[in-house]
C-alpha cells in the first residue's frame, strides 16, 4: 500500500481513508478493469462482419487497456469470487465465444481444436501483447495487430 500510495502521489494515510484494507483496493481495481474490458468490446461490435476482422477488433480494443487488463487476468483465481467482476468477465468470455463460434462455423477458424482453447488463445495473445509492449519488445500501436495475425495464424483454417 506505501508503494502504491508513492505510485499515485498521495499519502499512505489518503489510501487507507479511501481504502482500509488492500481488498478493498483490489476490488476496486478489478471493478473498474472488468468494466474497461467489457465496455471495449461491446464498442468492437463482435457480431459485425467476418469473424476474423471481429477478433481483430477485439484485440485492438483490449490491448491498449494494458496493465488493467493483465491485472484481471494475473488476478483472476481470486477476483472470480467478487460477484462484479465475475459477471462483467462472464459477458467478456461469452462475446469471444460468440466470435469463435461464428469463426468455426463460417469455416475461418479450424475445427480440429476444441473451441475452448480457441477462446483462451484469444485472452492470451491480448495479455501477451500487453507483456510485449510493458517489455519494450513491441510498440503500442504494433501489437495488437501482431497479436491479431500470430492469432489467426493458430486458430485460422487450414488452407
Amino acid at each position: 500500500m506505501a508503494d502504491l500510495a508513492s505510485a499515485l502521489g498521495v499519502s499512505r494515510a489518503t489510501l487507507h481513508r479511501r481504502f482500509p484494507r488492500r481488498d478493498a483496493l483490489i476490488a476496486t481495481l478489478a471493478e473498474q478493469a472488468a468494466v474497461a474490458a467489457v465496455d471495449a468490446a461491446e464498442r468492437a461490435d463482435l457480431a459485425a462482419g467476418e469473424p476474423a476482422d471481429a477478433c481483430r477488433r477485439l484485440l485492438a480494443a483490449l490491448v491498449p487497456l494494458g496493465a488493467q487488463f493483465g491485472f484481471l487476468l494475473r488476478e483472476g483465481d481470486r477476483l472470480e469470487r467478487l460477484p462484479a467482476v465475475r459477471e462483467r468477465m462472464d459477458r467478456l468470455a461469452a462475446a469471444v465465444h460468440g466470435v469463435v463460434r461464428r469463426g468455426r462455423r463460417a469455416g475461418q477458424f479450424r475445427s480440429d481444436l476444441p473451441a475452448a482453447y480457441q477462446e483462451r488463445l484469444v485472452m492470451a495473445a491480448v495479455f501477451t501483447a500487453w507483456e510485449a509492449v510493458r517489455d519494450g519488445l513491441l510498440g503500442a500501436r504494433l501489437a495488437a495487430d501482431a497479436a491479431a495475425d500470430a492469432l489467426l495464424a493458430g486458430i485460422g483454417a487450414r488452407p
